[in-house]
């Protein structure tokens, strides 16, 4: 223990920055109903319900439904894999990439994550500040999107730097309220039309060109992003040193709770938003609200639409500012702080204006999907099957340890993402399939048979 400890304090001097050195096992603070809360949270995201209305040109309201459970089981199980990083070594996902792609070849994927998280966070402001727009036009007649935009970016960004307790007792405060008003916008959308459940499980529009395996992994790349990054958030996970030596000890822990936070939630609320199109022609949530609700319900109005304000304010705290804060940090950590981080993340995700992408939300999640799904793939080879789940994790810290490679880059991992991605790309319905498989496989047989015999892995030998 002693000599661990002498470790971890030469790691200390060397880059003393809290914001990415390994999270201590006695300083986690995230238990499996807190993690449940914030999965719950997170996935009841505004980019859910456009994305399952847009699917409905493509497919059945029923086989929207069916699809929603199938893609985003499998995306649990993909972040049972990816999770581990956060839980055995507690490390951010920047530096997770490190014995993959080198000190500083990490910056290509970490940056394919982080400027998404930007851009889903200013979208989801948006939509956020058009529900407060929307209110305040109702009460009181006043119109200025633009003003809610910034005011509500500012007190997201300001929370976020509080860190993950004060995340956690958000989503734990407003998991209820948004459970509430998912059910009574379902009932009201049942129970406004005359047809039936049954019916609108047959609807079916026109015009897509998505199949259901085409959508379960437009579904997967949406949360291509969270799936690789899922450390920055499994890192605070209470667990124990000897538990996390054990890949399924540690797994099952939080395994539950992943589903149940996010299935049922993403089933649920996507399920609505496709209901919402089939019924109302409306992509929106917003304006579905105003449809089913109505002018002459103005309190049930207030709470659907501060619905929408503490769904976006939920996911973008650790869906979005979350990794982008620590992508930025990454770039200078010993000068760069978490908080400061999330304050440039912030202004850099409001600066990119993605609201005036707001027509083509399905084609950015699967081009995301895209860049992100050869990563996965090279991550979970490199760590499962090549190092067995071993990380010299002081050799992260410094630039002259074994992951140094050609000039601080793996080429071997920056070339199995470039054919991942190029080989997905013809294959537009299945992006996320074909990258993952395709980056993983090609990564291995560089690293088997040329790079491990050029450069000394001590993990792997």
């Amino acid at each position: 223990m002693d000599n661990q400890n002498t470790k971890r304090n030469v790691i200390k001097e060397q880059w003393d920055v809290a914001t990415m050195m390994p999270r201590e096992f006695n300083k986690r603070s995230l238990t499996a109903k807190g993690l449940v809360a914030i999965w719950f949270a997170m996935a009841i995201c505004i980019s859910l319900f456009t994305q399952s209305a847009e699917l409905y040109t493509s497919l059945s309201v029923g086989q929207i439904f069916i699809v929603l459970l199938i893609a985003h089981t499998l995306l649990c199980v993909i972040m049972w894999f990816t999770q581990d990083f956060g839980i055995r070594y507690g490390i951010p996902f920047s530096m997770s990439l490190t014995p993959s792609f080198g000190y500083i070849g990490k910056y290509i994927p970490t940056f394919a994550r982080a400027i998404p998280g930007c851009f889903w966070f200013g979208f989801q402001t948006y939509l956020g500040a058009d529900a407060i727009n929307a209110l305040t036009e109702l009460v009181w007649d006043y119109d200025n999107l633009m003003l809610w935009i910034i005011l509500l970016a500012i007190a997201q960004v300001l929370h976020t730097c509080l860190g993950i307790k004060a995340v956690s007792r958000l989503s734990n405060l407003s998991s209820p309220l948004l459970l509430f008003v998912g059910i009574y916008l379902l009932y009201l959308l049942l129970t406004n039309n005359n047809v039936s459940f049954g019916e609108i499980l047959k609807m079916h529009g026109e015009g897509g060109n998505f199949n259901m395996m085409g959508a379960v992994l437009m579904y997967i790349g949406g949360w291509a992003t969270l799936a690789a990054s899922i450390s920055d958030i499994t890192r605070e996970c209470v667990m124990t040193e000897e538990e996390s030596k054990h890949w399924w000890a540690s797994t099952r822990k939080f395994m539950l709770a992943q589903w149940i936070g996010l299935v049922p939630a993403t089933v649920l609320f996507g399920g609505i938003g496709a209901i919402g199109m089939a019924l109302t022609g409306e992509w929106n949530p917003i304006r579905i609200m105003a449809y089913v609700i109505g002018a002459d319900r103005p309190i049930m109005m207030a709470l659907c639409l501060l619905f929408v304000i503490l769904a976006t304010w939920a996911t973008n705290d650790t869906g979005n500012l979350y990794p982008a804060a620590y992508a930025v940090a990454s770039l200078a950590p010993t000068k760069v702080k978490f908080w400061q981080g999330v304050i440039i993340a912030g202004i850099i995700g409001i600066a990119m204006r993605p609201w005036a992408a707001a027509g083509n939300v399905t084609t950015i999640t699967v081009f995301i999907g895209c860049m992100l799904a050869p990563v996965i793939g090279i991550m979970i080879v490199d760590y499962y099957i090549l190092r067995k789940r071993k990380i010299k994790v002081e050799d992260l810290y410094k630039l002259d340890g074994q992951y140094q490679y050609w000039h601080n880059i793996n080429p071997a991992a920056i070339i199995a993402m470039a054919v991942g991605v190029i080989a997905s790309l013809p294959l537009w319905n299945y992006v996320f399939f074909v990258g993952t498989l395709v980056g993983g496989f090609v990564y291995y047989i560089l690293m088997k048979y040329w790079i491990c015999k050029i450069y000394n892995q001590e993990d792997i030998q």
